[in-house]
């Protein structure tokens, strides 16, 4: 009998500023397309004790923890002032700081937060894992964030693995301007592409596995796809939106029908107006 073929889709384009490629960490540091000002790094961390299906061995390739610190501290080279966000986890913890020793990582730590998975806990040997960490590191004086961020989130577990999409968004509207670059050493299922397409960060990661890599660039597409159009709003846009529900006069009469030329002070103006009538308005 012969055998039908697959039918096979192309690979859907990725957006505009997001370079996501299916190669190893050597290949992504040799060829950097700029300066990151945030390095996110999400480890195929291996376990010793990973009890049956929740092994990471049966969802993805892992590396020795001595390969991981290379790889984190060949990173410190990228960038003179940057952050760097990696994700731990609790049993790994102890472990991590070892290798980071061994290797004499140059990065400064400096802080921590956790994502509690809402949901049924997963799985461990003395606690149920319920949360997640994620340490900071720092190289130089990357710029001082506008304002503060809580170092704790809670949202609903994923895919194995993969991070709160939301809550990464945060870092890049606290840790960084927009057309900064972020530079993620793995990639997996695509998680930080994805924040960085919406908040308007230039990203650069890389997947080894062909298999996820596709899965993150598939899932990156239908998030484009899906997204309202109020994340890629500008601020100009949803300031006139808000005058024109609220005061439709005011909008006739101060931008609606007005000459190109003209639009700039126009939109001046409606600055001003919402900053003494409209103090709430911010750009999401």
């Amino acid at each position: 009998m012969t055998q039908l073929s697959l039918i096979t889709v192309d690979e859907p384009s990725q957006p505009s500023g997001i370079d996501l490629r299916c190669c190893s960490v050597e290949e992504l540091l040799g060829d950097m397309p700029g300066v990151p000002a945030l390095i996110v790094a999400d480890p195929p961390w291996g376990y010793s004790q990973a009890p049956g299906v929740a092994s990471p061995d049966l969802q993805y390739s892992t590396v020795t923890d001595a390969q991981i610190a290379r790889w984190i501290d060949a990173a410190w080279d990228t960038s003179p002032n940057a952050r760097l966000a990696l994700w731990c986890t609790w049993p790994k913890l102890g472990e991590w700081w070892a290798a980071a020793q061994a290797q004499g990582l140059r990065w400064e730590y400096t802080s921590g937060g956790s994502w509690h998975k809402a949901g049924s806990p997963g799985v461990g040997h003395h606690w149920r894992g319920h949360s997640e960490i994620v340490l900071m590191y720092t190289k130089g004086t990357p710029p001082t964030a506008p304002s503060m961020l809580r170092n704790a989130h809670t949202s609903q577990r994923q895919r194995h693995s993969e991070k709160p999409v939301g809550w990464m968004a945060e870092w890049l509207e606290r840790w960084t301007s927009p057309g900064d670059l972020v530079l993620d050493l793995f990639a997996g299922l695509g998680p930080m592409a994805r924040a960085c397409a919406r908040s308007g960060r230039r990203y650069v990661g890389a997947e080894l596995d062909p298999e996820r890599y596709r899965q993150a660039v598939d899932r990156l597409a239908l998030d484009r796809s899906t997204q309202p159009k109020t994340v890629q709003r500008t601020a100009e846009e949803r300031i006139q939106e808000v005058i024109r529900d609220s005061q439709p006069h005011v909008y006739r009469q101060q931008y609606h029908g007005r000459h190109e030329q003209d639009r700039a002070d126009a939109v001046d103006w409606l600055h001003k107006w919402v900053g003494q009538t409209h103090a709430g308005v911010t750009d999401e």
